[in-house]
């Protein structure tokens, strides 16, 4: 007979619902039981516990896989709230960031480290003088970062849905082109034509190639050559000023480098999508307060840094 929860709240071991927890994050009991630091064969009578307690299968095997129920899925957020709590509860800690620790890891495209972290850094000096902050560069490896713990936040490129994985946009990313200031290409007017008859600078980060950029010159029956390709984006304003390369670059790096540097900014002559950024972030990390707090900050950066009014969601 199926026990009831309403009934017999009181029976309810703590432990069980931890448990819960880790079977629908690793939807496999092995691993489940490894992240709740219990044996295998343990976790396997929790599993079953656990569906008599809430009258579900919870998780079933879909040929080598097992997947969670409707059910399951509609506990997973409400339990991770009263977890949260109960963590909140036992252990007494706020965070306070006058006096807080610990070093902060973020992965991030070089473009959005240079737009984000020299503001950043000036706020922690303000706000949270001992947390430290550690960048590295993004990688396509960013689920395993996550997951490992070796990276807290990554930004920069647009994913999908993900189990376990949060996401808000970070920036909208516009476009700009740039040339070095006394281009021969600057004397005339700026055209499509002239545009695609120009050796171009590509700054390929993803090996993806130049993307919306050649499917929008193939719509006039353009193409255009790639005089260089490199993976640097905030030093590619830089080669172009030294040369007669064309860039088309995020337009917040393409004013931000022209006003040192020797550069001209035009619009681009065809029309190409903004491309959301998102920061990202594993359930680990979801209501940590010193987290909470570093993704609020990196927002709250983001809106004074690109173009004062980025777009948030």
């Amino acid at each position: 007979m199926a026990i009831h929860p309403a009934e017999h709240l009181a029976t309810v071991d703590l432990n069980l619902l931890r448990a819960l927890h880790a079977l629908l994050i690793e939807r496999h009991v092995g691993r489940a039981a490894r992240r709740a630091s219990t044996s295998q064969p343990a976790m396997s009578r929790a599993l079953a516990k656990l569906r008599l307690l809430f009258s579900d299968e919870l998780l079933v095997r879909v040929g080598q896989t097992m997947q969670p129920t409707s059910r399951a899925l509609e506990l997973l957020e409400p339990l991770e709230e009263v977890l949260g709590r109960v963590r909140e509860l036992v252990t007494g800690k706020q965070f306070d960031p006058p006096t807080a620790t610990g070093t902060v890891r973020i992965a991030a495209l070089d473009v959005l480290a240079y737009m984000v972290v020299p503001k950043l850094l000036k706020i922690l000096a303000a706000e949270a003088p001992h947390v430290d902050l550690q960048v590295a560069q993004w990688s396509h490896r960013w689920r395993e970062h996550l997951e490992s713990g070796d990276v807290d936040i990554t930004i920069g490129q647009p994913i999908g849905q993900e189990p376990g994985i949060y996401s808000q946009l970070l920036v909208r990313n516009t476009w700009a082109c740039v040339l070095r200031r006394g281009h021969p290409a600057l004397a005339g007017r700026w055209t499509k034509e002239r545009f695609a008859g120009l050796s171009h600078l590509l700054v390929d980060v993803t090996g993806k190639g130049g993307g919306q950029i050649d499917v929008a010159l193939a719509k006039h029956g353009l193409a255009r050559r790639i005089g260089l390709r490199m993976p640097y984006v905030v030093l590619s304003p830089l080669i172009v000023a030294e040369s007669d390369l064309v860039l088309t670059t995020a337009r917040w790096l393409a004013e931000t480098m022209a006003a040192s540097h020797p550069l001209v900014v035009k619009p681009t002559p065809v029309e190409l999508t903004p491309v959301d950024l998102p920061m990202v972030w594993h359930e680990r990390t979801h209501r940590d307060p010193r987290q909470r707090w570093m993704r609020n900050l990196l927002l709250r950066v983001a809106r004074e840094q690109a173009g004062k009014a980025p777009v948030m969601r």
